[in-house]
């Protein structure tokens, strides 16, 4: 019999401790043979997480975020590596400001600052889209237009972007490598209810006259205007309106390369909310029945909850998640109606409505929400995801401050590891103690795409997961060959004592922070060896990087 090393008596001890029925003899020799296995059993067995011998078996093990309960859950994963599902746009994640931030003088978001620089550059390439409901409150450069055409509405007041602001956002968006799409007013009507393009007009000459390559929107959830203005705005009248701002640009060579998108209706989800409003999927129709040809992409706006009654409870509800899913499919049988195969954007989407929920949306819980819909968005056949917001509201990725909330860590890490080419990934559920698998588990989800990072060879692959198992431990194991790679690993789990609301994040155990203005930290992966378990705590989320997969169509 080999000799017993100390690091076995330990384990032997911690064994006695929690098994005390068990003969020391025979413990040690089970110990000796297979350690880590016979510890972990033990541990799912017979402890309870919150014991002290828990506590220690777990720093013996050395391995003190595994989180090992009496309910660990194993789920098998079955990754397509010989069919490419889709491929998503470069710019799938991108970003929006809204146009308010105009109107209250940008706030603190400074274009000369070396911080924003930095954050900002991260996350590119992407869209940047500056609308929102303040867009059809707005107009360039006190220029004449018609003051009937004025929306006007007791929470809302009419406002001027200057020269100044759209050289601003024009240059800073170049210099970090952002598309600028920026959206119209469509509110500045003539007596005749059409679009009053004066205005639009002056902006785009001047556009040209600098360069700037922008591309457009129109409006901003028009079927919506009797909530804003107190006004309606007919689904073919807009179209019209569309057709008009295309005449426009193909009218100019500067401009035929520019996309239109819309028309950005409200979220077909939340018909209550919008109750004083057109139906969304109403609207689109009637839109694309009118004007199918007339955009480069259709968009749609998409929350999950309300700002102000949100609970922490909301952001990992998998009934909550779900209702991505069936708002995709609604919108995709709408367009497939007018324009089969065409482009659908995610014009502007977050966590919760009404400026995000305080606490919530910018703290690490909101991840879940976030992530699950980059994975539901990119394998349910959109081209594009604009996350409101880069900066101010509750869900924004950047706080007053400029430092980053834990869903800005996310999207820095998304845009390293996950490539364009989205793979099919299906969980299956394994329980361990009836030996059955089942394909029915909402508690872990599993997404996998081709690694986008020029830091791994060619062929690797990028799973992301998230539990939203409240107490098990999930142990996530491969199907075929891919279950004997090695793997590096990006676990994101809440850092300090406030758990799933805390606004700081740790990588693999050590927290995310900027080391100085003009860099970031660096991602250093956990790697595990070929074997080693894949474990993803409860209430976290993580990358995994299949390094060397070997896909040929990756």
């Amino acid at each position: 019999m080999p000799k017993l090393t100390m690091a076995t008596s330990k384990y032997s001890l911690i064994v006695f401790a929690l098994l005390s029925t068990v003969v020391f003899t025979s413990t040690c020799l089970a110990v000796e043979d297979r350690p880590h296995e016979f510890i972990e059993e033990s541990a799912r067995k017979y402890t309870p997480q919150n014991t002290e011998a828990y506590r220690l078996l777990r720093v013996v093990d050395g391995r003190e975020n595994s989180n090992l309960t009496s309910q660990d859950n194993e789920v098998r994963v079955k990754i397509d590596t010989t069919n490419i599902l889709r491929t998503t746009n470069s710019n799938f994640l991108s970003i929006a400001l809204d146009s308010n931030i105009i109107k209250e003088r940008w706030k603190t978001f400074d274009f000369k600052s070396e911080r924003l620089y930095t954050l900002a550059k991260s996350l590119s390439p992407c869209y940047l889209r500056l609308g929102g409901t303040e867009e059809d409150f707005l107009t360039f450069n006190h220029s004449t237009y018609s003051d009937y055409g004025l929306a006007r509405h007791k929470n809302f007041t009419n406002f001027t972007m200057t020269v100044e602001d759209w050289d601003n956002i024009n240059q800073f968006s170049e210099k970090v490598g952002w598309k600028l799409i920026f959206g119209l007013n469509v509110l500045l009507r003539n007596h005749d209810n059409r679009w009053d393009y004066t205005n639009a007009m002056e902006l785009i000459e001047y556009t040209i006259k600098r360069g700037y390559h922008v591309d457009w929107e129109l409006g901003n959830e028009p079927n919506s205007f009797r909530k804003t203005t107190g006004r309606e705005l007919d689904a073919s009248i807009l179209a019209e309106d569309f057709k008009t701002l295309r005449g426009i640009l193909q009218s100019r060579v500067e401009l035929k390369n520019c996309l239109l998108a819309g028309p950005d209706i409200t979220s077909s989800g939340l018909d209550k909310y919008y109750g004083l409003g057109i139906h969304p999927d109403k609207y689109l129709d009637a839109f694309l029945r009118a004007a199918p040809d007339v955009t480069n992409a259709t968009t749609w706006h998409q929350y999950y909850i309300d700002g102000k009654t949100a609970v922490l409870e909301n952001f990992t509800d998998p009934n909550i998640l779900d209702m991505l899913i069936r708002e995709i499919e609604k919108i995709k049988d709408i367009v497939n109606r007018y324009k089969p195969g065409s482009s659908i954007w995610l014009g502007e989407t977050g966590s919760a409505y009404g400026g995000g929920a305080p606490n919530l949306s910018d703290a690490y819980v909101a991840g879940f929400m976030w992530l699950d819909k980059l994975g539901v968005a990119a394998a349910n056949g959109l081209d594009i995801v604009i996350r409101q917001q880069f900066y101010n509201g509750h869900y924004a990725l950047l706080d007053k401050h400029l430092n980053p909330n834990p869903d800005y860590w996310l999207s820095v890490i998304y845009k390293r590891l996950v490539g364009s080419k989205v793979l099919s990934a299906k969980v299956m559920n394994f329980d361990l103690y009836a030996n059955e698998v089942t394909d029915n588990n909402q508690c872990v989800r599993v997404y996998a795409h081709c690694t986008a990072s020029t830091d791994y060879p060619v062929g690797s692959i990028t799973m992301y997961a998230l539990s939203l198992c409240k107490e098990h431990t999930t142990k996530i194991v491969l199907s075929d060959d891919l279950s004997k790679l090695a793997v590096d690993e990006y676990l994101l789990t809440p850092h300090g004592d406030e758990a799933l609301t805390t606004k700081r994040v740790d990588l693999n155990g050590k927290i995310l922070k900027m080391p100085s203005d003009s860099t970031l930290p660096d991602f250093i992966p956990r790697h595990l060896q070929p074997g080693d378990d894949i474990l993803i705590p409860p209430l976290t989320f993580g990358f995994f990087v299949l390094v060397d997969a070997g896909v040929k169509i990756c």
